[in-house]
């Protein structure tokens, strides 16, 4: 095996690792068909998870399968040994080091958790620091993470999430008004580009109508346990899918300079159905957006430049040509 291309595994435990490790484990026990490899790469990886690894597998391009018979269509695994367990490299350690500095890292962990994490990588040098980095493209008047309040209210919300338990909050809304408001936290979010937390809560209406409501973490001026908790789980899902655009955006990605995969780490929290192309150089993404949050996706979607070509709605396309006529104009003047 010394001339094979392991370029996929160049990132130790990835997700493509994990999920090609969960279908040798599984040839291993006993043989799959082509049908089985793929339910357990989308159930263990994302969609193009099914188009990426499986084809390679099966073909023969990364020689761990092999035909159970010669005219059988299952697969069996040629590895002797399980592909666990997985130890830490020293580079993973480093990379963790360096999350640990993060201080939106330290808003998930206690005090006495981050210490423990903090001996166990004693004498690891991080892999980088936060000011090895540049930054654009991104609002300056991110979430205050460092400050001790702000930390609080976020463990206090993450707790809440588990139990499903209602906070009762005082809030700083846009309008510049404060309020009280009971509300069960279902989910936090994160904003890349404005580096803010938005939290997804459910409150109940006079006539018990419920309503999912986001609030950013940062205007929230209190909160406080309620001992109040909710007995079933809640499909933020389907709350959200009331507030998703009429008209999905629909993109034409390329494989050039590695787009696909870019693309789906880039629109990971968005909904999306991916499906590749008869040329097969090319997959289409349909993205299902909340229209809350369609100029933050319109502004990532023309980062990408060429490789990536909106299809439609037309008025996102409309949107894409007034921006870049915009910056045409702007380059004319300097």
């Amino acid at each position: 095996m010394k001339n094979l291309d392991f370029s996929l595994f160049s990132e130790l435990y990835t997700c493509y690792y994990q999920v090609v490790a969960r279908i040798l484990s599984e040839a291993a026990r006993h043989p799959l068909t082509r049908r089985q490899i793929e339910l357990l790469a989308r159930q263990h990886g994302y969609d193009e998870s099914l188009l990426s690894i499986v084809p390679r597998l099966v073909q023969g391009d990364w020689p761990f399968l092999c035909r159970d018979g010669d005219s059988s269509d299952a697969y069996t695994s040629v590895l002797k040994n399980d592909p666990f367990p997985q130890p830490l490299t020293r580079l993973q350690k480093s990379w963790l080091k360096a999350l640990a500095t993060d201080a939106r890292f330290r808003l998930f962990f206690t005090d006495s958790q981050l210490k423990e994490l903090e001996e166990a990588l004693f004498g690891i040098p991080p892999l980088y620091r936060t000011r090895d980095f540049c930054l654009f493209d991104q609002y300056g008047d991110h979430d205050p993470f460092s400050s001790v309040m702000y930390r609080e209210h976020m463990l206090a919300i993450l707790n809440a999430i588990c139990e499903r338990q209602f906070l009762s909050i005082s809030y700083f809304s846009r309008k510049k008004k404060a309020m009280a408001h009971t509300w069960l936290p279902c989910r936090l979010e994160y904003g890349q580009r404005d580096g803010k937390f938005r939290l997804y809560g459910m409150a109940f209406g006079k006539t018990g109508r419920k309503r999912m409501d986001v609030l950013n973490v940062a205007r929230i001026l209190s909160l406080k346990e309620t001992g109040r908790f909710y007995p079933a789980f809640v499909d933020v899902d389907h709350f959200l899918d009331c507030s998703l655009s009429e008209k999905p955006l629909v993109l034409e990605i390329s494989t050039q300079r590695n787009a696909l995969e870019r693309a789906m780490l880039h629109f990971s929290c968005y909904q999306k159905k991916v499906e590749r192309l008869e040329d097969g150089k090319t997959y289409r993404c349909t993205i299902y957006y909340d229209k809350r949050w369609e100029t933050e996706l319109l502004v990532q979607v023309l980062s990408f430049g060429p490789v990536v070509k909106v299809i439609e709605p037309e008025s996102f396309l409309n949107q894409m040509r007034e921006r870049v006529r915009n910056q045409a104009l702007l380059l004319e003047d300097t």
